[in-house]
Parts: structure tokens; C-alpha cells; sequence
């Protein structure tokens, strides 16, 4: 702790004798006989230098030199307290939920065995909050797609009369954060959607999901307090406008909007923990019935090698489970963070469409009066609570099999590619884009109208963190396709340990392009806080930034450093970028109430 202090002293002390003094090089400035580098608010030169409140660039350079304003220890901590401060404690409040503690904090892989191939471990490690705020775009797709995801999946079991058929939208829909696995062979989910004794199996499973990640004081106090200091302090900065102008934070607070949706988002989405998630699987696993090859089931028997049975232990077979991680052609979707839910967007909607078919095609035959065993007549329905007759839902596995549609070799087929994803893409795309653009813009035109008005070192940083997050989130879509990719030409013959094949091809550069995305969003989470922390503390304010060449051009860029400024134009684009963020945060939410709204009225939220 000494030797913290220490070094936080002594670079205080550099930031503060390395610094330069703009007053007194304007005032040096008007004392001279200079007949050109002064300028008025305007950046018109004027030939008195006593006139002067502003210098081009070059003349600021040579008066006042190319270091920082001094820092200001009690601007800096108001204006970082005020503006970024309860950002970064809101980051707590993200969605975690994965399979450990460590992942939750570090979510990343660890290289064990020799043989075990690269694009199933990896020796990088990051944290997904990092992630989130290296690339918010990539947050706000993940929680957009899984809106629409849920709409999708209630929508495509709307009009299945099947019983459990709503239990099953409800299971998938809670089932998206996970590595979900279908095995269609043996008949095991066939057994699952036909046979009466399975009843028990989709209530269980639909039970233990349900525990869903819900509105708390705590999470509702924390958003409630940042929504009400940020309208606060921006009140205060439109009411002092002048002061401490270009270390001001107005522009920082609405580049940081965008956490408020993904929180509040993340409340609303139907979700459920890796842990919880697991032990349903798992319970439910333990009451599922099996078709066989010869006999009819037979309930509260204890189980024989020939009849429909229990299965005896978690280990067994199942329908549906969890992959290994080592079983996934992309590591990330094994993380059981919503903001890798991007990741299993391609094998999730697979399943569901798998199980839907299935259930819409059983459906279609009891419609039609037809039996498991077509040789048999129809039973009518005998028990009010069972909608249809039990002796019409048992056969053996091969006859369930066909009942459900599925082929009944023994190999696994492929699943039936998800149809509207593309569509379902371009409008998570749509609307992540709009949130990211919507505040970092804000930002940006905060920061533009502030004398010198202009494109800027803050306004340019804003505008980087922005393009380098949405380059991300194109890096690790193109990622989560290219491993779909390979996975589904591996599955069709294709073997990936051949290194001259597309399969092979598209699992390596979607490797690459993961760790890639996963580094520079690293570097730009960093990034960004370093960029806030440098306008607070000074460290933008020199004669390069403050005269907004980047934007202007050196020939006509100026500093302005004398008081007297009119801040009407300055103050109407404050409110206008305050608006601009505001209006896209609440749009996104907004969007997300629209979607989520069928579905939280099925399940009763």
C-alpha cells in the first residue's frame, strides 16, 4: 500500500510539473508585439494581440508548448465521481450465472491434454464483463437475439394442440444460455414427446428452469440511484456551463447509457443459471420413460432389460443434456453467460426446430385419429385429464420413431436448418447497432460543440471505442458461423482433422477470429475507462485536442482560452445528445417489452 501511495504521488507530481499553463501563455501572448496566431471566439485572426482570447494551433504550440493542462486533483475526483464512477459500479450488476465462480470472472479455457484440438481449449482467459464493455454492441445483439428467440420459439409452438407442447417452448426458451445437446436416435426424444408416462418428465424440467433471474431490491435500487445522480449532474452541468469545460464529463455519461438497457434487459429476458439449469436436466432425467423394441410401458415396475423403463442413472444416454466442453466446435459456447448467447444462436435454433417438427408431426397424426401402432383402432379419450387415450401413445421404439418423424437408422441425422435466423439476425443486428451508435454519437456530439467546436482527441476517442466495438461483434458473429460451419460439414463426413477442406478451414479462422475478438475487446474495455479518466484528469487538454485539429485541419484549428464564450450553441447540443441516447436507450427497451411481451403473458409474468 506504501509503495501504491508512493507511485500515485509521483505521478501526480509529473502529471502536475509537466503541465502547461494556457492562461499564462495567452497573457505572455498579448504582452508581445505577435501581429498573427491570435485569434476571437470565432477563429477570425485578429492583428492586436491584446484582443486575442484564442490562438491557432501553431501559435499555441509555440507559446504554450505540446504538453497537458496542469491536473486538478478536486476537478478530477468531482468529475469522476460524478460522471463515471456509478457507471463502473453498475457493471456489477450484469448478468453472470455460469457454471463457476471462476467462469463467471474469468470465462476461458485451460489447455490440458496434447491432443486435444485448438479450437476446443484455449490458454487465453477473459472476463465477461470485460467483454461487454469492450463491445457493447455484441452485449445488446446477444440480449436482442434472445428476445427474438423467445418470441420465435413461442410463436413456432403456438399452434401445437400437442400435449407438453408448451411445456417444451418454455423448457427451450429457458434453455438458451446453456450448451444445449439433442440426441435424436434410439428414440429418445421421441419417447419423450409420445409416451403418457414422459408427462411427468416436461413438468419436472419446466419446474426446475423457472427459477428465472428476476427484479430484486438491490438490482432495482442500483439502477434507480445511477438513473437519478446521472439526471442530476447533467442538471448541475447545464447549470454551470463554462466551468471546467473541456474536462467536463457530460459526453462520458451518455457513452455509458447503454448499460441501463442491458441490465434492465437482462431482467426481463426469460433466463435461467447453468447450475439451475443442470439439476433440471439432470431430475428430470431421472423420471424419463424409453420406448423398446418389443414390449409396452409399464409404469411403477421396476426396470427390465425388455420394457419401457426409467432410465437408471444421469450417465445414461439422454435426449437432452449439456455438451462437454470438449464436444463444441467453439469455446464460447460452452460459457453460460448471456453475452455469449450469440454463440449457440445456430444449434439451439436447430433443436428447437428438431423438437418442433417432431411435436408438429405426432400432432398431425393424433389429429387425424392415428395411433402409434397404425395396425390398432383409435381409443377414445377415457380420462379428462389426458387428452388422448394412453394405448394411442404406446408402441415400440421404431413405431414411435416413424410417429415423430424421425428416421429410425441408428447413425444421428442432421438437424433441420432454423428457418427465419438470418431474419431473426438482422434485427437483433438493427437494433444493437442502434443502441451503440444512438449513445456513443451522443457522446460524440456532446463533445463536437464544445469549443473548439470540431472533431477531437475526447469526441475521436468516443467514435473509436464505437467502430472498434462493432467490428467485434462482426468478428465473433462471423466466429459463431464459421464454427456452425464446420460443425455441420464434420457431422455430414467431413473430418476435421484433414487440413485441406473447408471444414478444417472455417474451424481455424473461426478460432482465430474469436481469440482475436476476445484480446482487442480487452483492449478496448481498457481503453475506453482510460479515455474518461484522461479527460478528467487533463491529459486531453493540450494545444492538439483542445484545438480540435483532427477534425479541423492544423491550418484552421484554435484554442480557445479565455472566459467570455457564449455556450448557447454548446448548451442546445448537450441537451440534444442527452435526448439522442435517452430516446435510443428507451427505444431498445422498448423493443425488448414488445418481443418478450406473448411469452411473459404465457408463463404468467
Amino acid at each position: 500500500m506504501t509503495r501504491f501511495k508512493s507511485l500515485a504521488f509521483l505521478s501526480l507530481f509529473f502529471l502536475s510539473a509537466a503541465a502547461t499553463n494556457f492562461t499564462q501563455c495567452l497573457i505572455d501572448f498579448r504582452d508581445s508585439d505577435a501581429t498573427e496566431g491570435g485569434t476571437n471566439y470565432h477563429g477570425v485572426n485578429v492583428s492586436n494581440p491584446r484582443e486575442a482570447v484564442a490562438l491557432t494551433y501553431n501559435a499555441c504550440l509555440e507559446w504554450c508548448g505540446s504538453g497537458w493542462e496542469a491536473f486538478n486533483c478536486s476537478v478530477f475526483f468531482q468529475q469522476f465521481s460524478a460522471w463515471l464512477l456509478p457507471w463502473l459500479a453498475l457493471i456489477s450488476q450484469l448478468p453472470f450465472g455460469a457454471e463457476t465462480y471462476l467462469d463467471n470472472l474469468i470465462s476461458g479455457g485451460f489447455p490440458s491434454n496434447a491432443h486435444i484440438d485448438v479450437s476446443y481449449r484455449s490458454s487465453y482467459y477473459h472476463v465477461p464483463a470485460v467483454l461487454t464493455v469492450g463491445s457493447p454492441t455484441l452485449a445488446a445483439f446477444s440480449l436482442a437475439l434472445t428476445a427474438l428467440n423467445t418470441r420465435w420459439t413461442y410463436n413456432r409452438f403456438s399452434d401445437i394442440r400437442h400435449p407438453n407442447g408448451g411445456n417444451a417452448a418454455k423448457a427451450l426458451v429457458f434453455l438458451q444460455r446453456i450448451p444445449l445437446c439433442l440426441t435424436t436416435r434410439d428414440g429418445l426424444p421421441a419417447s419423450l414427446i409420445v409416451l403418457t408416462e414422459n408427462n411427468d418428465w416436461w413438468k419436472c424440467l419446466v419446474d426446475g428452469l423457472e427459477q428465472t433471474h428476476t427484479w430484486t431490491i438491490t438490482a432495482g435500487t442500483s439502477i434507480a440511484w445511477v438513473i437519478i445522480a446521472f439526471v442530476f449532474t447533467i442538471t448541475d452541468s447545464l447549470m454551470n456551463l463554462g466551468e471546467d469545460v473541456n474536462s467536463n464529463g457530460q459526453g462520458v455519461g451518455s457513452l455509458w447509457l447503454w448499460l441501463i438497457p442491458m441490465i434492465v434487459g437482462s431482467l426481463l429476458v426469460p433466463d435461467c443459471s447453468y447450475d439451475k439449469a443442470k439439476a433440471a436436466i439432470n431430475k428430470a432425467n431421472k423420471l424419463a420413460f424409453v420406448a423398446t423394441r418389443t414390449s409396452l410401458p409399464q409404469i411403477n415396475v421396476p426396470p427390465i432389460s425388455d420394457t419401457p423403463r426409467p432410465t437408471p442413472d444421469v450417465s445414461y444416454m439422454r435426449a437432452v443434456s449439456m455438451y462437454d466442453k470438449g464436444k463444441t466446435f467453439t469455446k464460447d459456447a460452452t460459457r453460460a453467460v448471456p453475452v455469449f448467447n450469440y454463440s449457440r444462436i445456430w444449434e439451439w435454433s436447430s433443436i428447437v426446430e428438431t423438437i418442433a417438427q417432431a411435436f408438429e408431426r405426432s400432432y398431425e397424426n393424433a389429429s387425424n385419429h392415428v395411433p402409434v401402432d397404425s395396425r390398432k383402432e383409435w381409443a377414445p379419450q377415457e380420462d379428462k385429464h389426458l387428452r388422448y387415450h394412453r394405448d394411442n401413445r404406446t408402441r415400440t421404439v421404431t413405431q414411435v420413431q416413424i410417429y415423430c418423424g424421425f428416421p429410425v437408422r441408428d447413425e444421428e441425422p442432421l438437424q433441420p436448418a432454423p428457418p427465419g435466423i438470418w431474419k431473426r439476425i438482422f434485427i437483433a443486428s438493427v437494433a444493437a447497432l442502434g443502441l451503440q451508435w444512438g449513445t456513443t454519437v451522443s457522446a460524440a456530439i456532446v463533445v463536437v460543440f464544445t469549443p473548439t467546436f470540431g472533431l477531437g482527441c475526447r469526441s475521436g476517442s468516443y467514435l473509436l471505442y464505437g467502430v472498434v466495438s462493432t467490428i467485434i461483434w462482426l468478428a465473433l458473429l462471423l466466429s459463431s458461423y464459421l464454427a456452425n460451419y464446420a460443425k455441420v460439414r464434420h457431422n455430414g463426413g467431413v473430418s476435421p482433422s484433414s487440413a485441406f477442406n473447408s471444414a478444417s478451414l472455417a474451424k481455424g479462422l473461426a478460432t482465430f477470429l474469436r481469440r482475436l475478438s476476445v484480446l482487442v475487446a480487452s483492449l478496448n474495455a481498457i481503453f475506453v475507462i482510460l479515455a474518461c479518466v484522461s479527460q478528467f484528469s487533463n491529459l486531453y487538454s493540450t494545444c492538439y485536442c483542445n484545438s480540435s485539429v483532427l477534425g479541423r485541419g492544423s491550418q484552421h484549428a484554435y484554442n480557445i482560452i479565455a472566459a467570455g464564450y457564449d455556450y448557447g450553441h454548446m448548451e442546445a447540443a448537450w441537451i440534444g445528445g442527452f435526448v439522442l441516447a435517452s430516446g435510443c436507450v428507451g427505444l431498445f427497451l422498448f423493443f425488448l417489452h414488445l418481443i418478450l411481451d406473448p411469452f411473459r403473458r404465457a408463463i404468467g409474468c
